[in-house]
């Protein structure tokens, strides 16, 4: 028990109560408040989320104690503070914002909204942050520091991550076996990586276009060594392919890098291609690629080889020029492919003699070659003459405008590139310029209606006049036939045995020389290929059934009536063994229909009735007992009737008790 007196005791109390209170007050001014800024993805050193950089960022600030009275005009005064610190801390604060005033009528507002302009969260780096209230009376009240760091940056910056490392050998049943796990992926690396970083790694058939991403093969922290697996079980449940590996990546600040460069990886599982053959270049088997090859079309045969599938793709290279592929798809072997004119061409240059040229293929499997497999060929496309553009855009055509086109004119009628009839059976003249850089030796030939003459071909003599004349054989006209734009031109070569071909410019031809004749009934059932006697009144003369008739067979006329038409048939009877007089009520004049196979094949045509057309041959006390028989026909042809050889025949009826016995 005490022994203080009551007034004793009262100071004490007095002592006490004033030391706590004290003791409270420095506690409340020395522990104010921090501010509230949210955004802050780690407490531990303040780095905010990218994305509340993006506006005024707004601080909370809660009630402290002693507000000013109301009524006084007193107020205390906040102000928000921020310092740029380097990594040690150490910065000098300065206001940002606005200052705002407070007293106890404003209580109710607490916790207030206080703000960060944008233009004081750049550029990117640490900070501190503090509020400092001016008191009515005088005295300052400071918050604890609140720490900052800005980051708005993503991790290689504003410019693509570069691509991961992998492994250099396409992915087959071999690497899986030396790597059971799966395809191990290397990240580069970039400055300023931090633990926190993290990854997202794809593996895909097509390149992911953010943001749309497709699910991650792998997510999470980045270990330190950047190093990270592709599992087996993902490669294969996708199968064979060509596949791309991108990955992004996020700091804590949640800022995201762009999408990675591109790396590619094949994948071949299953049996590989094998036993590639050499390729074949069927139009090389004469030993030479040349000019007339190149306007066929050169190509390329590749035969089967082992495991081959239809999505490989075949890769050929003609010489030194870029390489092209096409796909084998459903296709047969061998394959042919088509070597592109422009490749011949580049690859040939401007030689101007036979050049060996490297013909190779590979098989590609998802962009993984197999092969090559070569072989060589000999090619020319040299030329002789005037010199074409280079490059000349209609290469390989033979014609060079150059080489002016020939004139014709015929042995009568003298006009230039027209024949006529008065022309017939007689040769025509051709003429033309001899071409620049014209080498003795060299060789023109000539072209009728497209047909080699021959005896026209022109073997150069530099000495000869500019103008030099030919002439067309009438056999070659008459074959031609006569056409309105008949074709004529000529070719240069290097000599009699080697060289390509240039063609002149084509003359049209109005070509109307020829009188068309077609070839010559034959009659049938004749005796000693000489008679037509009464057995040749029948089929079966044994057993003799039907119209008594003698029986002519016409050859194919689809050269004139290549649809059918109509054909006048005439059979003329003549008495006597010679002359020409004509038994004129035994004629017969029949037109005759013919469709289009009997013109393609040719048709029969029978003269009866035996007593009107045949029987009146027969004429013992006149013109005599044996008589002829001629037949021949006519068609309309290219505007014109024309007429057939005659054909004709002995005619004896006479059968020594008669004429022939009619059933």
């Amino acid at each position: 028990m005490s022994n203080a007196s009551p007034r004793q005791l009262a100071a004490q109390t007095r002592s006490e109560y004033h030391k706590q209170r004290v003791s409270r007050l420095v506690a409340q001014a020395s522990d104010p408040a921090a501010p509230e800024v949210p955004g802050i993805v780690d407490p531990q050193d303040g780095t905010l989320n990218k994305d509340v950089l993006a506006a005024d960022l707004e601080v909370t600030v809660a009630r402290w104690e002693d507000l000013p009275e109301s009524g006084y005009a007193d107020y205390d005064s906040l102000q928000l503070e921020m310092a740029v610190v380097d990594d040690t801390g150490v910065g000098d604060f300065e206001a940002v914002g606005s200052s705002h005033d407070y007293d106890e009528d404003d209580s109710g507002d607490f916790p207030v909204t206080v703000t960060v302009p944008r233009q004081f969260l750049a550029p990117d780096g640490r900070r501190q942050l503090r509020y400092v209230v001016a008191k009515y009376n005088g005295n300052t009240m400071i918050s604890p520091v609140v720490p900052l760091i800005i980051d708005s940056v993503p991790p290689w910056g504003n410019v693509e991550p570069e691509a991961v490392t992998l492994p250099s050998a396409p992915v087959t049943d071999a690497y899986f076996s030396a790597n059971p796990a799966g395809i191990t992926v290397t990240l580069p690396a970039y400055a300023d990586q931090q633990p926190s970083d993290v990854y997202a790694l794809y593996y895909a058939d097509t390149v992911p276009v953010p943001p749309d991403f497709p699910d991650a093969v792998s997510a999470g922290l980045l270990p330190p060594d950047r190093t990270l697996l592709i599992p087996k079980d993902t490669i294969e449940a996708l199968g064979d392919g060509h596949f791309y590996v991108v990955y992004v990546l996020k700091d804590k600040a949640t800022n995201i890098s762009r999408l990675s460069f591109v790396s590619f990886v094949d994948v071949n599982l299953g049996a590989l291609p094998g036993a590639l053959q050499n390729p074949v270049v069927p139009l090389a088997a004469d030993g030479l690629v040349d000019l007339e090859d190149a306007q066929e079309g050169v190509t390329v045969q590749i035969e089967r080889f082992d495991n081959h599938r239809p999505s490989d793709r075949i890769e050929v290279t003609w010489g030194t020029t870029p390489p092209f592929t096409e796909e084998i798809g459903s296709r047969s072997f061998p394959l042919s492919i088509v070597v592109p004119r422009d490749r011949l061409r580049e690859a040939y240059g401007s030689a101007s003699a036979v050049v060996q040229t490297s013909v190779s293929y590979r098989v590609l499997r998802h962009h993984v070659p197999y092969g090559p497999k070569a072989i060589q060929v000999d090619v020319d496309f040299s030329v002789i003459g005037p010199v074409r553009p280079d490059p000349d855009p209609n290469w390989p055509d033979p014609v060079n405008a150059q080489l002016l086109a020939p004139v014709i004119q015929g042995a009568v009628s003298k006009t230039d590139n027209v024949l006529t009839r008065a022309d017939a059976n007689q040769p025509a003249s051709l003429t033309f310029v001899l071409y620049d850089n014209a080498r003795d030796g060299e060789v023109v030939d000539f072209y009728w209606d497209g047909t080699l003459v021959n005896e026209a071909t022109y073997t150069v003599d530099t000495n000869d006049a500019p103008t030099i004349e030919v002439s067309i054989p009438w056999s070659y006209i008459l074959a031609a036939g006569n056409k309105s734009d008949l074709p004529v031109y000529y070719t240069i070569r290097k000599s009699v045995n080697e060289g390509n071909e240039q063609q002149s410019l084509t003359a049209s031809v109005n070509a109307d020389a020829v009188t068309e004749v077609p070839e010559a009934a034959v009659f049938q059932r004749l005796f000693n290929g000489t008679w037509l006697n009464c057995a040749s009144l029948w089929e079966d003369p044994e057993k003799p059934s039907g119209d008594p008739a003698f029986k002519v067979s016409v050859k194919p006329l689809a050269k004139y009536l290549p649809n059918g038409g109509k054909v006048t048939m005439v059979w003329t009877a003549l008495g006597g063994r010679t002359g020409d007089t004509e038994i004129v009520n035994a004629r017969k004049t029949e037109e005759v229909t013919l469709t289009k196979s009997q013109a393609e094949n040719g048709f029969d045509w029978e003269i009866k009735p035996y007593i009107d057309h045949i029987l009146p041959i027969y004429d013992p006390s006149g013109l005599g007992k044996d008589g002829r028989g001629r037949v021949q026909y006519s068609l309309e042809f290219n505007g014109e009737t024309i007429t057939s050889e005659v054909v004709e025949a002995l005619v004896g009826l006479a059968d020594g008790v008669g004429t022939c016995v009619i059933p």
